[in-house]
């Protein structure tokens, strides 16, 4: 590939990483202080959001989607008011108040909050600002500065703006996620792998369908948002920043997709993560999705490639063959295998530390030097982040859930000894839930990807 091409393919990645920082931005506003306000008020508030946002946007599609959230919450089915300049003008002297009504205080300095958090960024949001200020007096102009500045600053938020300080902080923890750079982490396999699953596991939700079937058709970017807002985001035919679980199911499994949803991660600090899911590459009714998957492996920007291998299913050629594909197209220091479905092992016939060392052996033949094995069972460890979350789960997963806590205590089950050598040691005793996180291989998993080992 020549430089001309790889400079063309960084910035189209660089764009796609813009675009993306709204879209995995998270957003809690479920007890706004407008909500008890009349709807005159509302209708007068949300109009102004919406004249600010939409005078300052960069990304529109974005901006309305966003504007559709609190529209929903401030005014319902009731039809906006729409605002020319003189109109704003006369809206943010209606909302900044007067001394004889001091609870109107804190409404100019929740709009500018509400106007940076669809903005989410430092340009934009300070046009607003400068707009904004045209219609204040000196005074309101300096209380207008001294939010600007808390906002882009981790100062200590005071009183004079404690109506406001939960939108600031949240607007905080969105702008210096969305600063940091984005882990791009594929993961590939052969179908009937626990793929789907294994990614189901890191999200900590069952967002990926999951089937014996081919489950993926296409790329599937799943990015991971700073706080839980209990809200999953869809950008697919368009965008849309309130999607259901079936939403996601009826995504057909040609499109491709991207998804952002918060990540439970068992002990770990939030990273900016974006994981992409690729087919099952030995389809046997579509061979065109190995085709996709070895294009993304061959064309896509990654730092890490998870491959994950079917413990129960070792040593196929079709095995083999993906194996020697991966060896000479991905650099060896990028690759980490996953060997999962161990829950499926019986003790008396099976033997995890003998299937680890075949792996290796299988990976050291082909060319892999050192290779990093991590041994889970995705499925338990779906299961307990699901239980850790308060998600309530079906009969037959409680059941399940509980077969493998019991499975997983023997002994020759902790998984934890296979990776890093203070890791298991670094097991808690006070939450069975957290502790067999560490068992089932998901805590050394994300370890890996997250770094920093912490109970």
């Amino acid at each position: 590939m020549s430089n001309e091409y790889n400079r063309l393919v960084d910035c189209f990645t660089q764009l796609c990483d813009i675009k993306m920082s709204g879209f995995a931005t998270s957003l809690d506003f479920c007890d706004h202080p407008l909500l008890k306000r009349r709807l005159k008020t509302r209708l007068v508030y949300f109009a102004s959001l919406e004249y600010l946002t939409k005078s300052c946007a960069v990304d529109k599609e974005y901006t309305e989607a966003r504007l559709s959230q609190y529209r929903a919450l401030l005014i319902g089915d009731n039809a906006p008011l729409p605002l020319t300049p003189d109109a704003f003008g006369a809206a943010i002297k209606t909302i900044t108040g007067d001394f004889l009504k001091p609870w109107k205080r804190g409404y100019c300095s929740m709009l500018l909050c509400d106007t940076a958090l669809i903005l989410m960024d430092i340009a934009p949001t300070s046009k607003a600002f400068d707009i904004v200020a045209e219609y204040l007096n000196e005074r309101k102009q300096k209380r207008l500065n001294k939010l600007c500045v808390l906002l882009f600053s981790n100062a200590e938020i005071p009183p004079l703006f404690a109506d406001a300080e939960r939108f600031i902080t949240q607007f905080r923890i969105n702008h210096n996620f969305t600063s940091q750079s984005v882990m791009r982490v594929m993961v590939t396999a052969n179908m009937s792998a626990g793929k789907s699953t294994l990614i189901n596991a890191l999200i900590g939700k069952p967002i990926m369908r999951t089937s014996q079937e081919a489950c993926t058709a296409n790329l599937c970017y799943i990015y991971n948002k700073p706080f839980e807002d209990n809200r999953l985001h869809l950008i697919a035919s368009q965008l849309n920043l309130d999607v259901t679980h079936n939403d996601l199911l009826g995504v057909g499994r040609e499109t491709v997709s991207s998804v952002a949803s918060f990540f439970r991660a068992t002990g770990h600090p939030q990273k900016r993560i974006c994981l992409i899911d690729t087919p099952g590459v030995n389809s046997a009714l579509n061979s065109n999705h190995g085709k996709v998957a070895r294009k993304a492996i061959a064309e896509e920007k990654y730092d890490k490639l998870i491959y994950v291998i079917n413990a129960t299913l070792l040593g196929t050629d079709d095995e083999i063959k993906y194996l020697k594909y991966i060896f000479e197209n991905v650099p060896n220091e990028k690759v980490i295998f996953v060997l999962n479905k161990l829950d499926c092992f019986k003790s008396i016939d099976d033997s995890i530390s003998a299937s680890i060392n075949g792996v290796k052996a299988d990976l050291e033949n082909i060319g892999f030097k050192n290779p990093i094995i991590c041994p889970m069972s995705a499925y338990f460890s779906l299961l307990l982040k699901m239980k850790q979350g308060n998600e309530n789960l079906s009969e037959d997963e409680q059941d399940v859930l509980d077969l493998y806590i019991k499975k997983f205590n023997k002994p020759e089950y902790d998984l934890s000894i296979y990776y890093h050598e203070t890791l298991a040691d670094k097991k808690p005793n006070h939450d069975e839930l957290v502790k067999m996180s560490f068992i089932s291989g998901l805590f050394g998993l994300e370890n890996i990807l997250y770094g920093g080992i912490s109970a």
